[in-house]
């Protein structure tokens, strides 16, 4: 379900939001060295903007492809309904 789906990134885009907030809090720690703990905070921010970009491209095909079968699908109704009442006109 579409739904789900969504509800699933947004879980994935809030928890890496949460796993930059911890990198920015051990950064206080001195663990390793603040350009380090930047470049893991990035690394985190590419791979987040990779997932969304190649889940938005898989959901946009798959609108265009349900957008495809129901325009068919509603084309093909208009057609019979038109047949319908051309072949049995109402008074």
């Amino acid at each position: 379900m579409k739904v789900d789906a969504f509800a699933e990134l947004y879980l994935w885009s809030r928890n890496v939001d949460r796993l930059i907030r911890v990198l920015q809090r051990m950064e206080t720690f001195s663990i390793r060295p603040k350009q380090e703990m930047k470049a893991y905070e990035l690394r985190l921010e590419g791979i987040r903007a990779s997932l969304n970009a190649d889940f938005s491209e898989a959901m946009a095909m798959g609108e265009r492809s349900d957008q495809s079968r129901l325009t068919r699908q509603r084309t093909a109704w208009e057609q019979k309904n038109a047949d319908e009442n051309a072949a049995h006109p109402r008074h």
